[in-house]
């Protein structure tokens, strides 16, 4: 690569490796690249330094550079620096595998519920058991891995106190072992010496200070392995759409799954349904998931809201405001499936019919409305779960709404639609 003043070797990715054997990339081809990272040098070198010139196979230092981050320039662009950098326009002009996403606007279409990834690891191999859990079931989890950890710290501390004090006793002058382990201590110490009640007295003003060093030195050493190690991880995921301001047909944008790991309060209230954001630096993983690339952000991740657009433009975007499903269109909709998951997961606002536990860890709520059809809700579940539905004492003849309920096939038994409730699912 070359300014037109100086040169440097790239390393280009598998996907630019193919655009360059197509001869999409050729000799004299102009680049627009963004977010290169320099290796073999944390400060650069003077480009003068004939050690480092780009014309050597040998040279020790290169730009590493990746699709995402790398587009053709038009043919009169002026070389050089630039400062506006790539702002990718459609999720289809994304590279799985092509580095990360430099700039793009996007629509929250949809956000779930913030949830929280539990890793806990025990036993010689440290491997992490991971569970994904709910907000209320975060605060329960941790409440009780808090008090089991205070529990076993304390048990953890008894003990060591214990061996100290033992192994501390052994070391006492003969002195303060006679006077201990008399009938009456009190007496016996006014019987001493003055030179052997010094002697005691000394040891009784070193006992205490030399208990708490030796008990906080065990309990640094020693590692207690009752209680193990957990980490809780929040993150949202949410449904994304490019924003367009022009024309294009809302029916031929594309929506992606983002992930933000580690998402903090505020950017969750940024993250509302209908809020247009510049995301920079986003992630992608390199396999896709039901059809939706798998976009993912991070506390290195900018995200900026965009002014509030018109509804017109939100529309051309692709974006559609939540509405709950009627039981008419949910019962077409369990009769016809379609293949695609996020066109059969709905919201539903109906009365409770009845609730029935199918076995230990299932539970299934028929809900209904005015027009008599029925809905049957099945949920998996813990045993100790005795509350699935979050519907508290009352039974039945409740209006509930629930969030996210994924639609299955149409129950010919018992003639009603069917539905499950899933991880994203919530009241």
């Amino acid at each position: 690569l070359t300014d037109g003043w100086y040169g440097v070797p790239a390393v280009i990715d598998t996907i630019l490796q193919t655009l360059v054997a197509n001869e999409k990339i050729r000799v004299g081809s102009k680049l627009l690249i963004c977010n290169a990272r320099l290796s073999g040098s944390d400060e650069g070198v003077d480009p003068l330094d004939d050690s480092y010139s780009s014309e050597k196979r040998t040279c020790p230092l290169f730009l590493k550079i990746t699709t995402n981050n790398t587009r053709l320039a038009k043919w009169d662009a002026k070389l050089g620096f630039v400062s506006s950098g790539i702002t990718i326009k459609s999720l289809r002009d994304i590279y799985p595998g092509g580095g990360n996403i430099p700039s793009i606007d996007l629509v929250i279409c949809k956000r779930y519920p913030k949830m929280f990834l539990e890793q806990i690891t025990t036993g010689e191999k440290q491997i992490p058991i991971t569970s994904h859990l709910t907000e209320g079931e975060e605060a329960s989890r941790r409440s009780e891995y808090d008090l089991k950890k205070q529990r076993a710290g304390e048990k953890h501390a008894d003990a060591a106190h214990s061996e100290c004090v033992k192994e501390l006793d052994e070391d006492a002058p003969l002195q303060w072992k006679q006077m201990v382990i008399s009938n009456s201590p009190d007496e016996y110490y006014e019987k001493l010496p003055s030179t052997e009640k010094r002697v005691v007295d000394d040891w009784n003003e070193r006992r205490p200070v030399l208990l708490q060093s030796m008990v906080s030195k065990l309990i640094g050493d020693l590692r207690d392995e009752s209680v193990p190690e957990r980490k809780s991880n929040p993150y949202v995921k949410t449904l994304v759409k490019t924003f367009h301001r022009d024309h294009r047909a809302a029916s031929t944008q594309a929506s992606a799954e983002l992930t933000v790991w580690r998402v903090s309060d505020d950017q969750f209230d940024l993250l509302k349904e209908g809020t247009v954001l510049r995301m920079k630096n986003l992630g992608i993983k390199e396999k896709s998931r039901d059809g939706f690339l798998q976009l993912r952000a991070g506390p290195e991740t900018v995200m900026v809201p965009l002014s509030e657009d018109s509804k017109r433009q939100l529309a051309r975007s692709g974006y559609e405001e939540r509405r709950p499903k009627s039981l008419i269109k949910i019962n077409l909709m369990s009769k016809k499936m379609d293949s695609c998951r996020l066109s059969n997961e709905v919201d539903v606002v109906a009365c409770v019919a009845q609730i029935r536990q199918l076995d230990d860890n299932s539970t299934a709520i028929y809900l209904t409305d005015e027009t008599g059809l029925a809905l049957k809700l099945t949920r998996n579940h813990n045993a100790s779960n005795t509350d699935p539905f979050q519907i508290g004492n009352a039974k039945t003849q409740i209006v509930v709404s629930f969030c996210n309920i994924q639609i299955t096939a149409f129950d010919e038994i018992e003639q009603c639609a069917t539905g499950t409730w899933g991880l994203f699912s919530c009241k």
